[in-house]
């Protein structure tokens, strides 16, 4: 159990911590006074506590001294740079011969593991891939397992069977994507990379599929990561049909030995771009229904 304890001499009895607490373990239970600590066990170590306080009267057994840090606020950018950041962000599928340095990609990196994730579980972990020869093979077992995705749809019978296992919309989804998802195969068998597009890295986002929010923290870490990208002048695209053979079919995940039970969850292939954007196109209005 984690060890929470509050400073009376340096606190300033403003209340801050229990207002920010989603998890109620801070009472105040009268104005002016000294919060105290109740429930600890269901801390869920957020850091919102040690964030919020102004005096530092805090003391949480999670975040030992230096590793909470000031939010440089003259650092931080105006609304217009973040939407210009996200504006001009595109997804890039050429890319220079030559690596991302290490250093780089551990940059992205640091990004993406401040997303948030359901009940703080920071659950997704991260594979870079940079070996040719592991890219690859990867790229063949996309191919192989999108083939073998699609090949109950290419019969009477084997449409039949997959109404046991796949709702009406699902089955319409995949029977829709079969020619493409088969073309793409046969494309990469003739030596056009059309799953990573030579990338020099990919960067899998994986994480243990218990059937909570995996999915979702692994692609808001994504998506960190590629606005990442962005600013550090690497192109990426999300590499969807990677991704989808990996949610079917675990021989990616085995190949690259990661932990037992984890699924790659997202993907990015990464590398500098050989193409500079400097125009955005606009995108659909917002639809919004206002309530």
């Amino acid at each position: 159990m984690v060890e929470i304890t509050v400073d009376e001499s340096l606190c300033k009895r403003d209340g801050l911590c229990a207002m920010a607490c989603v998890r109620g373990i801070f009472e105040q239970k009268e104005r002016g006074g000294v919060p105290e600590v109740a429930r600890r066990e269901t801390c869920m170590d957020c850091g919102h506590c040690v964030a919020i306080c102004p005096a530092g009267a805090i003391t949480h057994s999670s975040f030992p001294e230096g590793s909470v840090g000031f939010i440089d606020t003259a650092s931080l950018p105006t609304y217009e740079q973040v939407l210009e950041l996200i504006r001009s962000r595109r997804s890039k599928r050429a890319f220079r011969d030559a690596p991302v340095e290490r250093e780089v990609i551990e940059q992205m990196l640091e990004a993406a593991r401040f997303a948030p994730s359901g009940h703080n579980a920071q659950g997704t972990m991260f594979a870079v891939v940079q070996d040719r020869d592991r890219l690859h093979e990867i790229g063949a077992l996309t191919g192989e397992s999108l083939r073998k995705l699609v090949r109950p749809f290419r019969s009477p019978v084997g449409r039949t069977f997959m109404r046991l296992l796949l709702d009406a919309r699902q089955i319409e989804t995949v029977a829709g994507y079969a020619p493409e998802l088969l073309h793409l195969a046969n494309l990469y068998d003739e030596g056009t990379d059309v799953f990573l597009q030579n990338a020099p890295a990919l960067v899998l986002f994986h994480a243990q599929d218990n059937g909570g929010m995996a999915v979702i923290d692994a692609n808001l870490a994504l998506q960190n990561a590629a606005l990442a990208a962005e600013a550090l002048g690497l192109g990426c695209f999300y590499t969807g049909f990677v991704v989808m053979a990996c949610m079917r079919d675990q021989r990616i995940a085995e190949f690259l030995s990661l932990p037992a039970g984890h699924k790659i969850l997202g993907a990015l292939a990464v590398g500098y771009p050989r193409l500079s954007f400097k125009k955005w196109p606009e995108r659909k209005p917002a639809r919004v229904t206002w309530l």
